[in-house]
């Protein structure tokens, strides 16, 4: 050990460079051990890249003039479907009742009563004829014109919503031995009470329909009946909606089935064997049914409103 120290101070340049090649050695090695460690970063980042625009210059269609007329043929097409499909609804538009549109503004309040009056006794003598059971008060759901004209703002409305209820009244009083219970006007607002919001409430969506009516009803029929009835709603000449439909048996037991008495069997007169009769326990329950519907109208306005479909653009 002596005679190092002794070395280093007869040497002192010797040992001086022999002393920068050991830290320079080492800085060397910690800056390629960092280097090496980019690099392998850099490297996997290429390989990612390239293979995503291998990925991407393979793909179908490629973009290319070609395949952007090709999608500008199939906006075409699908846009020629959505006017065409926008013109079937528009043929579901709900006709104000009676013509009452084509009277004077000051004249359509009072026609519209003296309408909805006659409406109420036809639909009660219909049922009356049928042996359909209308509930205390039925009035189509309009019991506040009763006595009351509407205003002029409203009879365009009221008129259209007549039209529905109307037809909607006519079916249920053709069905003999129907209990309607209830028969009333849902409006399309919610009834909750909106409490102040903090924060700007966003944008609505404009919908291509608007709700011209709201329809609640509560009748008691058989599985016949309804099953008429829900049919005829389904191809009824309005765009009416079912909301909600419950049902329920009027009886909430089964039919026993010791119920029903025995079938006998026959004794064949030749001896071959009889196979005995299963019997079938039917019951003979109502139903009761509750259901609310909703009548949408696809005007030109409100289809408008959605936007047409965004053609692609290209640079």
């Amino acid at each position: 050990m002596n005679k190092i120290s002794a070395w280093f101070k007869d040497n002192t340049l010797a040992a001086s460079l022999i002393a920068v090649l050991v830290v320079g050695t080492l800085a060397l090695g910690i800056l390629s051990y960092f280097a090496w460690d980019d690099y392998g970063s850099a490297s996997a980042e290429y390989t990612s890249k390239a293979a995503q625009l291998l990925k991407l210059s393979q793909q179908k269609p490629f973009p290319s003039e070609a395949n952007l007329r090709a999608l500008e043929s199939i906006f075409t097409t699908e846009q020629s479907s959505l006017q065409a499909l926008v013109s079937q609804l528009q043929r579901y538009d709900v006709p104000p009742f009676a013509d009452i549109a084509k009277a004077k503004p000051q004249d359509r309040p009072q026609r519209f009563q003296d309408a909805l009056r006659n409406e109420v006794t036809r639909i009660k003598n219909l049922a009356a004829s049928t042996g359909a059971n209308l509930p205390p008060g039925f009035y189509l759901g309009l019991e506040e014109y009763e006595n009351r004209l509407p205003t002029q703002e409203d009879v365009q409305l009221l008129s259209k919503q007549l039209t529905v209820m109307s037809w909607l009244a006519e079916l249920l009083a053709c069905h003999k031995d129907l209990i309607l219970s209830e028969f009333s006007r849902v409006s399309s607002e919610s009834p909750l009470k909106k409490e102040p919001m903090k924060k700007p409430a966003p944008a609505k969506e404009a919908l291509p329909y608007e709700v011209t009516s709201g329809i609640k009803l509560g009748f008691r029929c058989n599985q016949g009946s309804l099953r008429e009835i829900v049919n005829s709603v389904s191809a009824a000449p309005y765009f009416l909606m079912i909301d909600q439909l419950l049902v329920q048996n009027t009886s909430t037991e089964p039919p026993r089935r010791d119920s029903q008495q025995p079938i006998p069997t026959p004794s064949p007169a030749d001896g071959t064997a009889v196979v005995q009769r299963l019997p079938i326990v039917v019951g003979r329950e109502l139903l009761n049914v509750s259901m609310r519907l909703r009548g949408l109208e696809f005007t030109s306005s409100a289809s408008s409103a959605a936007g047409p479909i965004t053609k692609p653009v290209t640079k």
